[in-house]
This record gives C-alpha cells, structure tokens and sequence, in this order.
C-alpha cells in the first residue's frame, strides 16, 4: 500500500487514464459513424482541407486534455464548487494499492504508452537513417533542387527538423519544366508546414485508438495534408486544373510503382494518397467552408463531461464489486 502524497500522483494518472479511455471510445464511436455514412457528410457537412486539419488534431489531442481536466475534478473536486463537488470524487485519494484494479489500469496505460513511443522513435531513427543515405546519393541542381539518379517517376518531402523534398531524374525528365514547377511548390509546401514531423507525432495519439479509428484518422490526415500542399500550390497562380492533369500524369509515369503501397509513415509523397479524392476536391468550385476553431471549445466540454460523469459512475460500480 502507497500512502500521501505518492499516492496522490498515482491515483491522479490512474483517473487520467480510465478517462482517456472513454474519451477515446467516445471519438471513436464517432469516427465510426462518420466513416459508415461518408455521403452524407460530404454532402451535407462539407469542410476544407483546412478546416478538416485542425479538427483531425483535435479528434487525437481532446480525449487527453479531457481526461486531464476529468482527472483534476475527481481528484480535488472542490474546484466545482457548490452542490456539484458532491457528484465528483475519489474513494481514499491518499491511499494506493498496486495489487489493485487501480494498479493493473496504471501500469496497462504505462506499458500502452511505453510501446508506442518506442515505436515512434523507431520510426523516426529509420527516417532519420534513410535521411542520412539520401542526402549522401542526391545531387544539388540550381535553385537547390535534390535530385536522386533514379528511373522511377517520384517527389516527396523527408525530414523532420530539416524537411526538403527530393526528386527522381526520371520524374524531372519525364516533366515539363512547368509540371515540374508545380510539384516543387507542392513539396515545398510540405516542409514550410514540417508535414513529416507532424504525421509522425499525429500516427503516434492515434496509435491509442482502435485499429479501425486508427487507420480512419491517420488516412483523413493524410489526405488533409496533400490536399492543403495542392492549395498553395493554387494560390501561388498556378490553376486547378493543371495542378490536378499534373498530378495525373505523374501517377501515370510511376508505371504502378505504388501499386499496394499505403505510403511512409513519415515521407509525403506527391502522387501516392487517395488520388481520386485529391482531383476531385482540386476540380470542384466549392472546396467547403471554414470552421471557427473557437467551436472546438463546445466538444471539449462535452468530452470533459462525458468522462467526468463516466469514470466516476464506473469507480463507483466497480468499489461495490471489488475490495482494494
């Protein structure tokens, strides 16, 4: 038994991590319907690439700030304030038992999250490594372009503190000089936003969520990513529909290279993720609406609630079965 203030800590990460797990099952409910019934919310909910962006990151991010504010609340329930501190609190605050359900939550959470950073690292120190190997094999051209001596019709941006994009020969020779321009700006888009870190920190919030939501998240991100790359590329004069023929004919020269591939964890790639969704959305008059980010304050509080009132409902039910 841990008693005072260790204790405290203990019981706080387990409350915070009981939470985190509703909140995640909670967006992944969501993201299961919104997955199932995608037609009608193109139809009837459609965003920008823009838009989508931000609340993509706040799927992965608000479950944790919930939980961190849930577990705060159960833990010094006075700060409701009022009849309301009664609905929410935590049996023996001060007292911790390892050999407990509440012990067997904590260090289930803490190996979870010990095995998914190791993982990400480990990504990264592959990214990192193969960074190293292409700067090695690339030539410098004007205007600071790496060009890689390769058949292959390819453009991508690695990196993750430095990110550049690199370019095949076979991609610049098999271009026109304008087409080539255009996936330029494309990469270069990549790196001023730092797409690689950010899809690697991104794959590992989502990496708590099941394999279903999972994969849902990370490919929404995905595609986010490439479709804001294609817009800057449009806002720097170049039109759609060159952008979209552009991004067509290099698909073409790659001769099915990606054929079965699903992409670097990391890399982003010019011609790889979902290119029937990227022409569309660059081909359509509409792009969506905006969404003003102070709305992502009204789920915040839902989710908050919702794992406020759920953890301290299943605490409860699980003290009347268990003694700890």
């Amino acid at each position: 038994m841990i008693l005072g203030q260790p204790a405290l800590w203990l019981n706080l990460l387990t409350i915070a991590a009981l939470c985190l797990l509703v909140g995640i099952l909670l967006v992944a409910g969501i993201c299961a319907a919104i997955s199932h019934s995608a037609k009608f919310f193109r139809s009837s909910v459609r965003l920008s690439a823009n838009a989508r962006r931000p609340l993509l990151w706040s799927a992965v991010l608000l479950p944790w700030l919930a939980a961190s504010a849930a577990a705060v609340i159960l833990v010094f329930p006075e700060a409701l304030g009022g009849p309301a501190a009664s609905l929410a609190h935590w049996h023996h605050i001060h007292a911790f038992n390892l050999y407990s359900w509440h012990g067997i939550s904590t260090l289930g959470f803490l190996s979870l999250s010990a095995l998914l950073l190791v993982r990400s690292c480990r990504r990264a120190y592959r990214h990192v490594s193969q960074l190293r190997l292409l700067l090695q094999v690339c030539e410098r051209e004007a205007g600071d372009v790496s060009i890689i001596r390769s058949p292959r019709a390819q453009a991508f941006t690695s990196g993750l503190l430095r990110p550049r994009g690199f370019y095949t020969s076979g991609l610049r020779d098999g271009i026109s000089s304008e087409e080539f321009a255009v996936v330029r700006l494309h990469e270069e888009a990549h790196a001023r936003r730092y797409d690689p870190l950010k899809k690697l920190l991104f794959a590992l919030f989502a990496g708590f969520f099941p394999q279903g939501s999972r994969n849902y998240l990370n490919r929404q991100m995905m595609l986010c990513m490439e479709q804001c790359a294609d817009e800057q590329v449009y806002r720097q004069g170049w039109s759609d529909t060159f952008i979209a023929q552009t991004l067509l004919k290099v698909t073409r020269l790659s001769n099915g290279m990606y054929a079965g591939n699903t992409g670097s964890p990391i890399c982003c790639h010019f011609a790889l993720d979902q290119l029937d969704a990227r022409v569309h959305y660059l081909l359509a008059d509409d792009k969506g609406r905006s969404l003003p980010r102070l709305l992502i304050g009204i789920p915040f509080l839902l989710l908050t609630g919702s794992c406020l009132v759920s953890v301290d409902a299943l605490h409860h039910f699980i003290e009347t079965l268990f003694s700890h």
